[in-house]
């Protein structure tokens, strides 16, 4: 016996899930932009202030990939943890979108981390170039796409009635 999808509300409930997620997405946009345009309380190419900047910058991006890792573990076991659960294409998407978001995060994560030991070695004393902040924010960002599909996904597998 297959689950069948809930009717009713959730249409409705998808679709105010989007409509706060685009908002939350605004939000957090302005945020970082008024953050990122604050000016530095020291000069930023001083050693120790880099130093600490290249650790909290590599702890986030370790907190990032791991992030992704167990989204896409917690997508492997939801897609296999109901026997003989036959996902049709129109349930599928998300699942697919979320995978592929977080897989291109994975991928700017590795990107980043490439472009911070760049900057290391060749002295450019600074964290604060597009070389490093471009990829950061696409990681972060695909990150989100990923979890916003992901959690659309639960929600429609969860809205299911056996």
């Amino acid at each position: 016996m297959t689950a069948k999808p809930l009717t009713g509300r959730l249409p409705i409930a998808r679709l105010s899930f989007y409509i706060v997620s685009i908002v939350l997405v605004g939000v957090m946009w302005q945020v970082t932009n008024y953050v990122n345009n604050r000016p530095y309380p020291t000069a930023p190419d001083s050693q120790p202030e880099m130093d600490k900047a290249v650790d909290a910058y590599e702890n986030i991006n370790n907190l990032l990939i791991t992030l992704g890792t167990g989204l896409l573990g917690a997508m492997g076991f939801l897609l296999t943890s109901k026997p003989r659960e036959h996902y049709r294409l129109r349930e599928m998407w998300p699942a697919v979108f979320s995978a592929v978001f977080v897989g291109l995060s994975l991928y700017f994560g590795y990107i980043s981390y490439q472009n911070v030991e760049f900057v290391l070695l060749n002295s450019v004393g600074t964290l604060d170039i597009d070389l490093v902040q471009l990829p950061k924010t696409a990681h972060f960002y695909t990150l989100l796409l990923g979890v916003f599909f992901f959690a659309d996904f639960v929600m429609q597998d969860l809205g299911k009635v056996d």
